[in-house]
């Protein structure tokens, strides 16, 4: 499976119509384990102009909610800096330079950005540099599963907060779920897809089913790269 980038675009000058490269990567996620500590993936330019892409490898953590990156050595990414002709591929190699950790996952991602080149004198339009970032996950020694806790709080706006936090030493992609309300048929429903890292929390905001009473009790039920998922929703005051 490929991804385009479509997102994380950093606009460069202002008016008129826009300018971009557009590439493609395989596999969208790399994961690395005891001996196998070493990954191939293939950036493919979808253009028909060649593009220079820079490549950058970044530690991941999700401190106070928000996704926070920092420049690594743990991770050698290579080559650094590449020209991807018209419609041509590049083979990216990633290595990891640390051991595991024992007991805990390690996450990281992988930023590709399009390095903006000189245009003609005579555009005037939107210059467009894409970035695309993939995730990468360091497995333990002894992998465990992740194990997440569920609970809403309601907003003074009528909205819920959700939110997930990773009791376990590994991560957890939520692609979706679904809002159970005790005594009633209406359901609400989060779409957006989040990664839980280990010890970390994040949120979703969801408009409830009209008439649900705020001490209603809560169930969730979803789907995740562990498989699909329920749970009860612990209700946050007030």
């Amino acid at each position: 499976m490929a991804v385009t980038v479509t997102a994380w675009m950093l606009v460069l000058a202002a008016a008129g119509p826009a300018a971009a490269g557009t590439f493609s990567i395989a596999p969208v996620r790399v994961e690395l384990q005891g001996g196998q500590r070493t990954a191939v993936l293939t950036v493919h330019n979808d253009d028909a102009a060649p593009l220079v892409v820079q490549l950058t490898a970044l530690s991941w953590t999700q401190a106070a909610g928000e996704e926070s990156y920092a420049a690594t050595r743990d991770l050698l990414a290579t080559p650094p800096v590449f020209t991807l002709p018209p419609n041509g591929e590049q083979i990216v190699r990633v290595a990891l330079r640390r051991d595991p950790d024992a007991t805990r996952e390690l996450d990281y991602r992988l930023l590709l950005a399009e390095v903006p080149q000189p245009t003609d004198s005579n555009f005037t339009g939107l210059r467009v540099a894409l970035r695309l970032s993939i995730p990468v996950f360091v497995k333990s020694a002894s992998p465990a599963p992740a194990l997440l806790a569920w609970r809403a709080q309601w907003q003074a706006d009528g909205q819920l907060v959700v939110s997930a936090t990773n009791g376990g030493l590994t991560h957890q992609q939520v692609s979706d779920f679904t809002l159970h309300f005790a005594g009633s048929a209406a359901m609400a429903r989060g779409v957006v897809t989040r990664y839980v890292l280990p010890g970390s929390t994040v949120t979703w905001k969801i408009a409830p089913p009209a008439g649900v009473a705020r001490g209603t009790a809560m169930s969730i039920h979803g789907a995740s790269d562990q498989g699909d998922f329920q749970a009860d929703v612990a209700l946050a005051g007030p």
